[in-house]
Formats: structure tokens, C-alpha cells, sequence
């Protein structure tokens, strides 16, 4: 066999393999999130919205306590994953591995407890504690993932990383009965989250309707008492394009979100 022909059939027979590779991680869903993902990974666009958010978050406070005359004490609440904890490199795996999400592999990376802090979050969290405001951390995690919440939260230096001050998913992901346990001894100064059901279940329902006025009504509301962080990874509003009770593939999920784009 000459060299010009092997090298022909080596090259032929590298990109075949190459791409029963790709065909075998390709997933239209998970692909879907690359430029999400690297938007929140290298952007320092990503970084300053985080610490322009967390930097209101601290002046707002600040001007609370200066007038603060309550018998309640002041507290604080804030979401975990994407609002203090950075699960980005979980969405990458998705990516790398061509899968779509599933609680088990959800599971496996929360079990891991390497989320990394996001920009400003600590140092948010240890001002409010200097003020003597209480931190309090209200997720969606399921709560028999309650001890390795926390161990992360600690291994990142959050202040009030306890099983009295993390509140995970029991039932519901309604968050409203666990804000209204913490209202029942506190005064909740500052909400800070990704998703609006990270402020209340009314943005969650207004949303299901592709409903905007609830959060238009609220406009005073944003910046002085709801801080919101970007995420365009997941949320909410992803769950609301698919119809309900529908099994859907990761090419029909990836369908239904290009038909829902807005163009000319």
C-alpha cells in the first residue's frame, strides 16, 4: 500500500470514529446550554452584574438598619444554587457528556460539595452578619441533601451554615411556608435569587401564564428589597414552554425552545 493511500484511509478512518464520538455525546438539549454556560464561566459581565448585584444588596441593607425600629430581628434570605453557589460546571458536564439533567447526576455533583462561591456572595453574607442581621439560605435542593448543603456552604465560608438556617425542599417547591417560618421571628430585609420563585410563589404563577404584570406591578420593589441575579442556564421560565404532562425527548425540548424565539 503506498504512503498517499494509508494516509488517505488513516484520515478516512479517524473521522469516522470521530464522529461515532461526537454522534454518541451529542445532545441537542445540553448543547443548547453552550453559550449559556460560557457566558457565566468567562464573562466578566457575568462577574460585575454579580458584584453590582451584591453591592445594592449591601447599601440596601445598610439603609435599613440606620431607621430599623422593629421588635422582629432583621434577616436576610437568599436562594443557593446560582445565587451564592456556582453549579456551572455541572451544566458543562452536560455539555461534555452529551446527557440532559436527571436528579441522580443532579445528586452525584451536589454530593461532590466543590461548588465554588459566586462573586460578592460571601462577603454579602458577612456584611449582613456584621450588621447582626440573620442569614438564612432557602433552596430548592431536596432536603436529604441537607448536610452536604451545608458542608459546602462552610467549605466556602458562608456565615450561618446550620441546619437552623438552611432550608431545603421537603414537599413543594413553593417556597411561601418556609419564608413564612422564617417571618414568624424575623423580619425578612432583602430577598436575593436567580429564579423568581426565590421572592414569591405570585412571579411563579404569573409566569406560568407568560404573565408580566405582577412583576411590572412590583417595579419599586427590584433593587430595594428583591435583588436579582442572572442566570441564563436554567429556571422557571424553561418549564413553562413545554406542555404539561407530555413526555418530551431532548430533541423535542430543543424544538419547542428554537419555536419559541422571537425573530424577523
Amino acid at each position: 500500500m503506498s504512503k498517499k493511500i494509508f494516509s488517505y484511509l488513516a484520515v478516512f478512518v479517524f473521522g469516522m470514529l470521530f464522529m461515532g464520538f461526537v454522534s454518541q455525546q451529542f445532545n441537542p438539549l445540553s448543547n443548547q446550554l453552550v453559550n449559556a454556560v460560557l457566558w457565566y464561566q468567562r464573562s466578566d459581565e457575568m462577574k460585575a452584574i454579580y458584584l453590582q448585584s451584591y453591592n445594592i444588596a449591601k447599601q440596601t441593607l445598610y439603609d435599613k438598619v440606620q431607621h430599623y425600629h422593629s421588635v422582629k430581628l432583621p434577616a436576610v434570605v437568599l436562594d443557593i444554587d446560582e445565587t451564592v453557589l456556582d453549579n456551572s460546571p455541572f451544566e458543562g458536564m452536560l455539555i461534555h457528556k452529551g446527557k440532559s439533567y436527571t436528579p441522580e447526576l443532579w445528586k452525584q455533583w451536589v454530593e461532590l460539595t466543590q461548588a465554588k462561591a459566586l462573586p460578592g456572595a460571601v462577603e454579602f453574607t458577612q456584611y449582613a452578619k456584621k450588621l447582626g442581621i440573620e442569614v438564612f439560605y432557602v433552596s430548592n435542593r431536596n432536603v436529604k441533601d441537607l448536610d452536604v448543603t451545608i458542608k459546602n456552604l462552610k467549605k466556602q465560608g458562608f456565615p450561618d451554615a446550620d441546619s437552623l438556617h438552611v432550608f431545603l425542599k421537603d414537599k413543594t417547591s413553593d417556597k411561601t411556608e418556609r419564608f413564612n417560618r422564617i417571618a414568624e421571628k424575623y423580619n425578612i430585609e432583602v430577598w436575593v435569587g436567580d429564579n423568581m420563585g426565590d421572592f414569591s410563589q405570585i412571579y411563579n404563577k404569573a409566569s406560568d401564564r407568560y404573565d408580566s404584570t405582577a412583576v411590572i406591578r412590583d417595579s419599586k420593589l427590584w433593587g430595594t428589597k428583591y435583588i436579582v441575579l442572572p442566570n441564563p442556564m436554567y429556571g422557571n421560565w424553561e418549564h413553562t414552554l413545554y406542555p404539561r404532562g407530555k413526555q418530551l425527548s431532548a430533541m423535542d425540548k430543543a424544538l419547542i425552545k428554537i419555536s419559541h424565539i422571537i425573530g424577523y
